[in-house]
C-alpha cells in the first residue's frame, strides 16, 4: 500500500487530521502504564468491531486505525463535559499522571535508612516496650558510632506502621 492511500484511508475511517494524530499519539506517549492499559483494553474492542465490519482486510491497517479510535476515545472520555471548567485539559491529565508516578516510586535508599532496616527487630521491640522516638533515636546514637534524628526514627516508625509490622 502506497503512503497517500494509507493516509487517505486512515483519515477516512478516523475523521483524523494528521496533526490531530500526532496529538494523541504524543499524548499517549506521556501517560503511565495504567492508562496504556485502559488504551490496549479499548483497541483490543475496536479492533473486533473493524474486523467484523469487513471494511478493511489488512489486518495491521485494522490495528493501526484500532489504536487510534482507543486514544481518542480515551481522550474524549477523560475531558469534562462540562466546558464551563477549562482546567481539565491534557495538561492537567499530564499533571495528575505525573504525580501519581511519583507516589509509585519507591523509597530512596541512604546510609541511615539501611542502618535502620538491619535494626528493624530491635526498633520493633523498643517500640512495642512504648519507647518514644526520641529515646530510640538516642538508644541507637549512644550506642552506635553513628548519629539518627528522632525524625529519621519517626519516619521509619510510620514505615513500619503502613506495612503492618507494628500496631502503636
Amino acid at each position: 500500500m502506497e503512503l497517500n492511500e494509507l493516509e487517505k484511508t486512515i483519515i477516512e475511517i478516523t475523521l483524523l487530521s494528521v496533526d490531530m494524530r500526532k496529538e494523541n499519539i504524543r499524548w499517549f506517549a506521556k501517560q503511565n502504564s495504567l492508562m496504556a492499559y485502559e488504551v490496549f483494553k479499548l483497541k483490543k474492542n475496536h479492533f473486533h468491531k473493524l474486523k467484523a465490519g469487513g471494511v478493511i482486510t489488512d489486518l495491521i491497517l485494522i490495528e493501526m486505525i484500532a489504536f487510534l479510535f482507543a486514544v481518542k476515545e480515551l481522550i474524549e472520555s477523560t475531558e469534562i463535559p462540562n466546558r464551563k471548567n477549562r482546567s481539565k485539559d491534557l495538561a492537567s491529565l499530564r499533571r495528575i499522571a505525573q504525580n501519581q508516578a511519583k507516589q509509585w516510586k519507591k523509597a530512596r535508599k541512604t546510609p541511615k535508612r539501611d542502618k535502620l532496616l538491619f535494626m528493624q527487630n530491635n526498633i520493633i521491640t523498643w517500640i512495642e516496650a512504648g519507647l518514644s522516638d526520641r529515646k530510640i533515636a538516642a538508644k541507637i546514637t549512644s550506642g552506635k558510632k553513628y548519629n539518627i534524628s528522632h525524625t529519621e526514627i519517626s519516619r521509619f516508625h510510620r514505615e513500619l506502621k503502613e506495612n503492618g509490622h507494628v500496631d502503636k
